[in-house]
Parts: C-alpha cells; sequence; structure tokens
C-alpha cells in the first residue's frame, strides 16, 4: 500500500539542550514538500541531528531542554503524527531493542498494528534492501558497527514512513556498503514517492540522489536550493564552513618527511576473537614501524575492530604474538605503561570518557604523558615535548585545534557525534605516545575538523610515532599515504594482505552494478532439534516454576523435600535440557543452598539432643533437621525452575506475557527492552574496563578501580537507556491502537501436561509428609 509523502515545516524554532547556555538551534525557518528529497548538511555539531529528532517527535520534553517556534508534520505538530515520520539515528545499538535481527526489524511494524503477512514480507525485503544477509537466529549484539547500522536502516525501513529522516545512514560502512544502501534508499524513496531527509557530511555520496539542499551554521538555515546552484554559487563559502564541496577537497598534509624507522609493533601469524565471539582466522603478521601510518580496511564484520584491541592488548590474541616497544606482549603491560605507549581511541568514544569536562578528558592523557617523561623507552615523548608544553597550556592548546574551544567547560556526553570523536582522538593524542591505534578516527567529521585531524595524525607521524588505524575513510587513507592492510570478508578463505595505497588504480564500486561483496553475512549456527524445554510456552514455565514454591514454601519437613526433588530429577530429563548446561547454570545454588543450611545447623533453634554449645552457636537434632530440610526445600524450588528457563529469551517471554496473559504491551516490551538492554551493559563494563586500562587507570586497587567502573557503567547505563527510548519511540512504541504480534505464542497440550505434572509433583510431596506424619507447617514454626 502506498502512503502519501510528508510535508516538513519548521517556523522560527529553536533548542536549547539543558545544560547548555547557547541554542543549538535558533530562528530555523524551513518547508519541505511531500516527496522533496533534501541532502542536509552542516559543520560537525551544527545542529543537523538535533532538527531531525525534531521532526521525529523524540527530542525530549521541557526537562531535556527549551523550545521555542514551532514544528510541524503534515501542518500538524509532530505529536501528533506518530508512524509518519521514520528516523535512523546516529548511533544503530540506540534503536536496536530486540535480541535477534528478524525480530527487531518487525518491531516498529508490530507497534503500529500492521497485519502480520505484509511485516512478514516487510521482514524479508528491508534487510534484502540494505544488503543485509542474515539467518533468522542472529543476535544482533554480535553483529560489527556497520552490521548493526544496516539492521537499523532495515527496522526503519520496515516501518514504510511517509517521510525518512536518515542520519549518517552511511558513516560505519565500507566503501561498498555505502553504495548499496545509497541506491537503496534511492530506490525506495522513489517507488514510494517518500520525503527523504538525509545528513551526510559527503555531498558526493548523495548529490545525484537529491533535489535540494539545506545548510545549517550558527544555528539557522545559510543556504537553500538545488544542490548544483547551492554548490556552484556558495561553493567556496561553504568549503569555509566545513561543507564536503565535491571538487574543493580539505588539504592534505604534506607526504612523510623521512623514512620509516625502527620496528615499534610486531605481530606474527596473529588470528583475532572479539570478546565472547569466535575466533577470526587472520595469520596476520605485521610490522609498524616508527614514522609511518598503517591502515586496516576491509568489509563490516571482517574484525578491524577486533584486531586493534588485540594489537593495544586489550584482548589476548586468539592465536600467535605481539610483540611492542621492546617491551613484549601489550597484554602484560601495566595500565600507566599502555596509556604511556599506546594512545588507544575506541569505537564508541563514550567508552573511554572518564572526567566531567572536556578539559579535564585531555587532562588524564596529560597526566600520563608527564608520568613517561624521562623514560626513554618513549622516546617519542621527550621529541613532542616541544610541541605540547609552554604557552598556551596544552590542554587549551589542544582544544583549540580540535575545534572545542567553547566546550572546554561541558560534559563530554553532552557533545555531538562528531565533536565526541574529536575529543577521543584528542585524549590518545594528549599523552603524546610512541604508537596510536585508532577506530574510525574521522567518523561524523565536517572538512575542516577532518582536515585539522588529518594534519595531527601526519604531525604525531612525523615526529617519529606510529599509527595503526582501523577506517573505511578511503580519503584519509590517500591523505596520508598510509599503507593498507585488507582484511578479507567474513569466511573468505584468504588472508590478510598489506599493500601500499594505491587509489588512482582501485576499482571503485559500481552504482549499478549490485555488490555482492558488501553483504554483511553471519553465519549459521548448525540447527538441532527443538526440545520440549525449548517448545514450552514461557507462561507455563513461569507456572511450572512457581507451584513447588507454593505448595512446598507451606511445610518444612525433610520428606516432602526430598521427595518433590527426587521426582524433579527424575522427570528434567523429559526437557531434553543437556546436563553440562544445567549443571552450569544450577552451580550457583549448589554453592549457595549448603552455607544456608550451615548457618541454620549453627544457628537454629535447639530442640531434642544438643550435640555442641559454645557463644551463640547450638547444633542439635532440630537444628540439623531443619537445615537438611532447608537445603532440600531451596534444591527442589530452584532446580526446576533453572531447568524451565535454561535457555533464557525475552523476546519469547515479551510474546507470551502479551498474548496469554494480555499483559499492557508498553510494559511487556519495556521489560523485554531493558533485559536486551542487561546484555548491552554487560559488554559495555567489559568495555569501558579496558577503556579504563587504555587511559591509565586499571593500577587502582580492585575497590576503587570497581566503584569507578560501576559509576561509569551507570552513567553509561542512563545514557543507553534514554538512547533506546528515543529509539523505541521513533520505531512506533507505545502507539495508540491494537499492536500486532508477528510471533505466535500458542498453548499447547505439552504446556497444560507441564504445569499438572508441577502441580501434581508438589502434591504429591506434601501429601507424602502428611500420611508419614511428617508434615511441619510453616506457620506454627514461625508462630512458635
Amino acid at each position: 500500500m502506498t502512503t502519501a509523502a510528508a510535508s516538513l515545516g519548521a517556523h522560527d524554532w529553536g533548542w536549547t539542550p539543558a545544560g547548555r547556555s547557547t541554542p543549538v538551534l535558533d530562528g530555523v525557518d524551513l518547508s519541505i514538500a511531500p516527496g522533496e528529497r533534501v541532502l542536509l548538511l552542516g559543520a560537525s555539531g551544527s545542529g543537523k541531528s538535533t532538527l531531525l529528532q525534531a521532526w521525529a517527535g523524540v527530542l525530549g520534553g521541557s526537562d531535556e531542554g527549551d523550545q521555542r517556534g514551532n514544528l510541524t508534520v503534515d501542518d500538524r505538530p509532530v505529536a501528533e503524527s506518530r508512524g509518519r515520520v521514520g528516523l535512523l539515528l546516529q548511533d544503530p545499538d540506540a534503536q536496536l531493542v530486540l535480541a535477534r535481527a528478524r525480530d527487531d526489524v518487525a518491531f516498529g511494524p508490530e507497534n503500529l498494528g500492521v497485519p502480520a503477512a505484509q511485516i512478514a514480507e516487510r521482514v524479508d525485503s528491508a534487510p534484502q534492501a540494505v544488503g543485509l544477509d542474515l539467518p533468522a537466529d542472529a543476535e544482533g549484539a554480535r553483529l560489527s558497527g556497520g552490521q548493526r547500522q544496516r539492521l537499523a536502516l532495515a527496522g526503519v525501513l520496515a516501518l514504510e514512513p511517509a517521510a525518512l529522516l536518515l542520519d549518517e545512514p552511511t558513516a560505519q560502512l565500507d566503501p561498498a556498503g555505502v553504495v548499496d544502501v545509497a541506491r537503496a534508499v534511492d530506490g525506495l524513496v522513489r517507488e514510494r514517492a517518500l520525503t527523504l531527509v538525509v545528513v551526510e557530511h559527503r555531498v558526493e555520496v548523495w548529490a545525484a540522489l537529491v533535489d535540494r539542499v539545506v545548510v545549517l551554521d550558527d544555528g539557522r538555515v545559510v543556504a537553500d536550493g538545488p544542490v548544483e546552484e547551492v554548490l556552484a554559487e556558495q561553493g567556496a563559502e561553504l568549503s569555509a564552513r566545513g561543507v564536503w564541496v565535491p571538487g574543493r577537497e580539505p588539504e592534505h598534509p604534506a607526504a612523510a618527511s623521512a623514512l620509516r624507522g625502527d620496528v615499534l609493533v610486531e605481530a606474527a601469524r596473529l588470528d583475532v576473537q572479539p570478546a565472547g565471539g569466535e575466533p577470526i582466522p587472520l595469520g596476520l603478521d605485521l610490522e609498524v614501524r616508527a614514522g609511518e601510518i598503517v591502515a586496516l580496511t576491509g568489509p563490516n564484520g571482517s574484525g578491524k575492530s577486533t584486531l586493534l584491541l588485540t594489537l593495544a592488548g586489550l584482548l589476548p590474541p586468539a592465536a600467535g604474538s605481539i610483540e611492542a616497544l621492546a617491551a613484549g606482549a601489550p597484554e602484560r603491560w601495566s595500565s600507566a605503561d599502555l596509556a604511556a605507549r599506546f594512545g588507544v581511541v575506541f569505537q564508541n568514544p563514550e567508552h573511554q570518557f572518564v572526567a566531567g569536562t572536556v578539559r579535564d578528558e585531555l587532562a588524564v592523557g596529560q597526566r600520563a604523558y608527564a608520568g613517561a617523561r624521562g623514560d626513554r623507552a618513549h622516546g617519542l615523548v621527550a621529541s613532542r615535548a616541544g610541541s605540547l608544553d609552554g604557552s598556551p597550556a596544552p590542554a587549551d592548546a589542544l582544544i583549540a585545534r580540535l575545534g572545542l574551544r567553547r566546550l572546554g567547560g561541558v560534559s563530554p556526553f553532552s557533545l555531538s557525534g562528531g565533536e565526541q570523536r574529536r575529543l577521543s582522538v584528542g585524549t590518545a593524542l594528549a599523552a603524546a605516545p610512541p604508537v596510536l591505534l585508532l577506530d574510525e578516527p574521522t567518523f561524523g567529521q565536517d572538512s575542516r575538523t577532518w582536515a585539522e585531524l588529518a594534519a595531527l595524525l601526519a604531525e604525531h607521524r612525523d615526529a617519529g610515532g606510529a599509527v595503526v588505524m582501523a577506517t573505511h575513510d578511503r580519503a584519509l587513507v590517500e591523505a596520508l599515504g598510509a599503507r593498507e592492510v585488507a582484511l578479507p570478508a567474513p569466511g573468505a578463505p584468504e588472508l590478510v594482505s598489506a599493500r601500499p595505497t594505491q587509489l588512482a588504480n582501485t576499482p571503485q564500486p559500481n552504482p549499478d552494478t549490485p555488490s555482492h561483496a558488501s553483504t554483511a553475512s553471519v553465519s549459521q549456527t548448525p540447527s538441532r532439534s527443538a526440545t520440549l524445554g525449548d517448545r514450552l510456552n514461557p507462561v507455563a514455565s513461569i507456572a511450572a516454576s512457581l507451584v513447588p514454591a507454593l505448595l512446598l514454601v507451606t511445610t518444612i519437613d525433610v520428606v516432602s523435600a526430598a521427595v518433590a526433588l527426587v521426582l524433579q530429577l527424575l522427570l528434567i530429563p523429559l526437557l531434553g535440557i543437556p546436563a553440562r548446561l544445567l549443571l552450569h547454570r544450577i552451580a550457583p545454588i549448589l554453592i549457595a543452598a549448603p552455607f544456608a543450611a550451615l548457618t541454620i545447623v549453627f544457628y537454629g533453634q535447639p530442640s531434642g539432643t544438643v550435640y555442641a554449645e559454645f557463644w551463640l552457636v547450638s547444633i542439635s537434632d532440630g537444628s540439623l533437621e531443619l537445615a537438611l530440610a532447608t537445603l532440600l526445600r531451596i534444591l527442589a524450588i530452584a532446580v526446576p525452575a533453572i531447568a524451565l528457563f535454561s535457555r533464557p529469551d525475552a523476546t519469547r517471554l515479551g510474546d507470551a506475557l502479551g498474548q496469554n496473559l494480555r499483559l499492557p504491551s508498553r510494559f511487556v516490551l519495556g521489560g523485554v527492552a531493558a533485559l536486551r538492554l542487561l546484555t548491552v551493559l554487560r559488554d559495555d563494563a567489559r568495555l569501558l574496563e579496558r577503556a579504563r586500562r587504555a587511559r591509565g587507570l586499571g593500577d587502582h586497587g580492585r575497590v576503587r578501580r570497581a566503584a569507578s567502573l560501576v559509576f561509569a557503567l551507570l552513567v553509561l547505563s542512563i545514557r543507553r537507556g534514554s538512547a533506546l527510548a528515543i529509539g523505541m519511540e521513533a520505531r512506533g512504541f507505545g502507539a495508540p491502537g491494537p499492536r500486532t504480534w508477528i510471533r505466535p505464542s500458542p498453548w499447547r497440550a505439552s504446556d497444560t501436561a507441564v504445569v499438572a505434572t508441577a502441580v501434581l509433583v508438589s502434591a504429591a510431596a506434601v501429601t507424602t509428609a502428611v500420611l508419614v506424619g511428617t508434615f511441619n507447617p510453616v506457620i506454627g514454626v514461625v508462630g512458635g
């Protein structure tokens, strides 16, 4: 079904975020007609993302900032246009709600009540449209950054909105992926006559696909008109403002001024492995020398970020070895040595921020620099001292070059994505380390800030340092004369190769030819036959888990608990749960339950024969019997519950609660999203710990280190939760009307049988206790 395109309007509109004294946007007047295709340009931090979020109705209320003027969709307030606008956020993680990729694509249409048959078609077509080939059970958390960006875009396309707002949709994609996604968006917009507003720094990617360009600067619209006309008449001025104008490329740094020096980092037959993932067999032999820049390139999912963290000593090699700076393997270095020798930039800059202001972030690096002075193993520290010491203060000088002078006193978390990236590079440069290891160092940059970052990296190279960077930025590779190390696509048999940059002879993707090389694929694990435990309805699992708890707590005798536990152990194998998995899941209970029983042995109320008594300890017949009854009862309640939820699936649980128990979808889906967020935060905790080690903060005592990590995780969790709420709302969460559940949650005869069995087992246990005369009601024990 074709949906009429939406119109967008801004009338003297402005926005000042909470905590900022100056508005990001002020007095914006802009009208976009239905079906127009607009490229929104502007310098980093000019408010482009803010305007898109505002039109999507997810910018926030009065507690998030102050708004003035009017913003409309189809001449109505944006709050009344739910489902008309589809928004792709800059951070793909903020838009992935459900654990499995296909479920996540379906999330938006389900919220809008789209019929299940149509949702199924969209779930198949949307990933294909962006070149994402995934098995049905692929987990979003295991995808690379570029793959997650494709998945997030597929989720937006599945909404089939009337207006499509894309915030840097190709920023994390490989070159072939950029062509695929741009072509897919162009085809969908033309086929469905959608309104399109796309934010990108690189004009050449979208110039031929749009019919209008709008430029923001100083909070206002400074240029507006047909692409060719605006670029021809105002190209010089726009280039000076930081806009990437074709034919007006920013100045490149001079070529390396000296020959390459000594080997600073050496890897031999190196294989890598992401945390919680499978090994990536690279077989890499690599030498990184002083005075050179190495670019790690390759398609999304090829392992560039994992390789970078492994070289930095933040992940152990899966195979092979790494030696650096004549100081052995980096993974064995102290945190202080690591921060002084390596400057690391993570894929997500927020993982590495440890201070309250921009200026303080750079000061952390300066302290690492100061601690390394005089260490002759770090020759670059001494050689660069003159460029960082003196007047103005080092932090202020670096802040100015990074274009963050006005933001020195603000929180790093309040910066735009491009500003955060520059700050993260600055934190690595501030310590003047011999080696920089950078993940996408120019992500989200305008032409001015890009040129400054390129110049800073070239200066580091010319001072005798080395740079290893994972990047899709071909212009950066060329500008720095980087030696390219190309990683193969996932599953490709060939090993990586290292070659000098030869962009003039590099075949570029043909826009008219589908690029199969860019297809992001994930290997599918061998399927296994579904067991009774796999097929069980989650509501049945809940009921079967609660029944033993409700019945067995009525008595505190040994017989009832023993009978229940024996019967349960006989029946659990019918669920088809591997014994090894079950033992792994119940191991904490097997450890905790005996300790609980031991406490009762020592401190339970004495009765019968007293075997030992000293201070507050009294061991008697009564305490021993009560301890055994408690031990068996804990096991009889916990073991079946763990067995029934041995393979937890938050999405299936949400489907069952919404369909079988008719719980409100907002409550159910909010809980499901929160459970997925816990998984994301678990990965965040690992990255935060690595980032603190890279920043020189990993040598503190365990208590201090843990406290710092907990606080950082709390801050990040709040931001994650806020971003996820925005992402969910942008995909129709909470829309009025009934919600569609594309995954049925049937109640089968086997579900009834399992619940009935749980009732019978628990009733038999209590009945046996009554018949043999050991029934000991808890009320009587408590009352006595």
